[in-house]
C-alpha cells in the first residue's frame, strides 16, 4: 500500500530533485500542522541539501493531513514527506488498523541501529511489530546481501546518519582555517561560586569566557548564508558537543551565553547537557560557536573539524606536562573569519583566562 492509500483521496508530497546528483536532504523545519489549509505557493516544509537551504511550497490548494517525516531526519530525493487533501476531496481514512510498536520492540530495534523509518516498513504479522519481527527482517535483509565470513554492516540511521550529512555539507561550503594558542591551566582553574556548591569546571570556565569575548568579536557572532550573506547576531549562542553512551554525537545548546554571569552559565550548561543527552539535540542555525573538550582522556592536541552553520568550534586540550599550560585550538571559516581575526580573538580569550 502507497503512504496515500492510508487516507483515500490524498496526495503524496514528495522531496523535489533540486539539483543533478542530490541523492537526500535534510528537513530543517515544518511550517504547517496538520490539520490546517493550504494555498498553492504557501510554505510547507524546509530541508537542507549539499548546496543550500530551500523553503518549498505547497504545489496546490488543499488540508494537510500528516506528516512522515520529523525535524532532523534525513530523507533520500523523492521520498514522501506529507499527505495533503487536494481542495474539495473529501477524505476518507483508510480502515487498516494503525500499526501498535511496544516499547521493548522499539528498544530492540534501537540496539540494532534501526530507526523509526525502518519501523514503519518492517512486515509483521498483525498491526502489533515483534522484536521476532525484527529479527526476522534483519535476517532476510542479510541473507540478500550475504556477507564475508568474519564481518557484518548495518545500516547508519538517526542521529548518526544527521550527523555523516552535516559534516558532507560542510566539507563542500566551509573553507576551514586552524590555529592555536597555550595558555596557563591555572587560568581555567576556579573556586566555588554562587551559592557555596558550584564549582565550575574549567572546561565551563573555558565556555563562559569565549562567550563572553565573542561579544566583542562581531564575526564570531555571525555565520555564513551561502556564499554571499553574512547573518551577525546580536547574542551569542554557544553548542557544546557531547558523546551519548552509544558513541552518538549531540551537541548542547546556551543561547545568550554572553548574558550570564559564571554562576547561571553553569545551571545553563547542565540543563542544555541533560536535554541533548536525554533528546539527541544539536546544534540550530543560530548557534554561531562549538565547542569540544577531551581532557578525561588526555588529548593534549587536535585540529577540530567545523560542521557549518556554526561559524567556529574551539578545541580544549587536557594539562601539558611539565609546562602546565592548555592547548586552546580553533577552526573557523575562512570565507567569513581570517587568521588575523582568528588570532586577535584568541589573543583576547588568553588575556580574559589570565585575569580570572
Amino acid at each position: 500500500m502507497s503512504a496515500a492509500g492510508q487516507f483515500q483521496g490524498a496526495r503524496e508530497i514528495r522531496v523535489p530533485q533540486l539539483g543533478e546528483g542530490l541523492r537526500e536532504a535534510r528537513i530543517v523545519e515544518l511550517l504547517r500542522a496538520p490539520g490546517a489549509p493550504l494555498r498553492r505557493g504557501d510554505g510547507l516544509y524546509v530541508i537542507e541539501t549539499d548546496k543550500t537551504t530551500v523553503e518549498l511550497e505547497a504545489p496546490f490548494d488543499g488540508t494537510l493531513l500528516e506528516w512522515r517525516v520529523a525535524v532532523g531526519d534525513v530523507v533520500e530525493i523523492d521520498a514522501t514527506v506529507a499527505l495533503v487533501a487536494p481542495a474539495g476531496t473529501k477524505v476518507a481514512a483508510s480502515s487498516k488498523a494503525e500499526r501498535i510498536v511496544p516499547p521493548r520492540t522499539r528498544a530492540h530495534a534501537q540496539e540494532r541501529g534501526l530507526d523509526e523509518h525502518a519501523l514503519a516498513v518492517i512486515p509483521s504479522a498483525s498491526n502489533k511489530l515483534l522484536p521476532e519481527d525484527i529479527d526476522k527482517y534483519l535476517a532476510e535483509r542479510a541473507a540478500q546481501s550475504p556477507e564475508v565470513e568474519g564481518m557484518h554492516e548495518r545500516r547508519v540511521t538517526g542521529g548518526h546518519r544527521a550527523v555523516i550529512f552535516r559534516l558532507r555539507r560542510s566539507a563542500t561550503l566551509v573553507i576551514p582555517g586552524t590555529i592555536a594558542i597555550d595558555v596557563p591551566w591555572t587560568g581555567l582553574e576556579a573556586v566555588r561560586v554562587g551559592d557555596g556548591d558550584t564549582r565550575p569546571t574549567p572546561f565551563q570556565v573555558f565556555a563562559h569566557a569565549v562567550a563572553h569575548v565573542a561579544l566583542a568579536h562581531a564575526k564570531f557572532r555571525s555565520v555564513m548564508v551561502g556564499d554571499d550573506r553574512i547573518r551577525e547576531y546580536d547574542h551569542v549562542n554557544i553548542g557544546i558537543a557531547l558523546a551519548r553512551p552509544n558513541d552518538e554525537l549531540v551537541i548542547a545548546v546556551v543561547r545568550k551565553a554572553e548574558s550570564m554571569k559564571l554562576p547561571e552559565f553553569v545551571r545553563a550548561c547542565s540543563r542544555g547537557m541533560r536535554a541533548a543527552i536525554r533528546d539527541g539535540a544539536e546544534a540550530a542555525a543560530d548557534t554561531q560557536i562549538l565547542l569540544t573538550h577531551l581532557g578525561e582522556f588526555g588529548i593534549v592536541d587536535s585540529v577540530p573539524t567545523l560542521v557549518a552553520p556554526a561559524s567556529s568550534i574551539f578545541f580544549l586540550g587536557a594539562p601539558q606536562q611539565p609546562s602546565g599550560k592548555v592547548r586552546i585550538a580553533v577552526t573557523f571559516d575562512h570565507r567569513l573569519i581570517n587568521g588575523a581575526a582568528a588570532a586577535r580573538f584568541l589573543e583576547d580569550l588568553a588575556a580574559a583566562l589570565l585575569r580570572r
